[in-house]
């Protein structure tokens, strides 16, 4: 235990918050342009023909209001998330960079009344920090799982649904096939 493993310890930590951190922002804009298209779609689907019998002339001012007003909704989505994902780069990058600076200082003390101090304190230190980089690990396994469920990997459902239904499908060929076998086993 010394002042490299805490070191190795607290970026791992700060690696899984950025993880966490980027792909919250993938499921904010994920759930965001759904949320658009969701009103788009009520709207156009069952405002819009009910009031093009009454106004239709105001009905496609209001499709044309509302189109604008979506893509500016969308293009501002885009814009908060780009901006929130470079800060979270930059910062997460800017604090790598100042721990390793200063792990790198320790690194060079000569007096070895501080380097004994520096090792006690990272003794110290990183019990607690093992758990918070367990703690940062399971938030950012969350986070994950939350842009997965905005749609970050739809394929993934895709591919576990194909997979369960060719499980189920094959489940009698299999259960057949087990029987012939128990069948020419007693009969060899």
């Amino acid at each position: 235990m010394n002042n490299q493993a805490l070191n190795d310890v607290t970026l791992q930590t700060l690696g899984n918050y950025r993880t966490a951190a980027t792909r919250a922002m993938v499921a904010y804009r994920l759930s965001s342009h759904r949320l658009v298209r969701a009103i788009n779609d009520v709207l156009s689907d069952s405002i819009y023909p009910r009031t093009a019998h009454i106004a239709p002339r105001a009905t496609v001012r209001m499709d044309e209001v509302r189109s604008g007003i979506s893509d500016v909704l969308a293009k501002g989505i885009d814009e908060i998330a780009d901006r929130t994902e470079k800060a979270i780069e930059s910062s997460s990058n800017a604090a790598a960079a100042g721990l390793n600076k200063v792990s790198e200082f320790a690194t060079r003390i000569d007096n070895p009344i501080v380097v004994n101090g520096l090792k006690s304190a990272a003794r110290l230190a990183l019990p607690g920090a093992e758990v918070a980089r367990v703690l940062s690990t399971k938030i950012a396994q969350g986070a994950h799982a939350l842009a997965d469920a905005a749609g970050a990997r739809p394929v993934r459902k895709a591919v576990r649904k194909a997979a369960a239904n060719v499980k189920r499908k094959s489940a009698p060929v299999v259960r057949q096939a087990k029987v012939v076998a128990r069948k020419a086993a007693t009969r060899a």
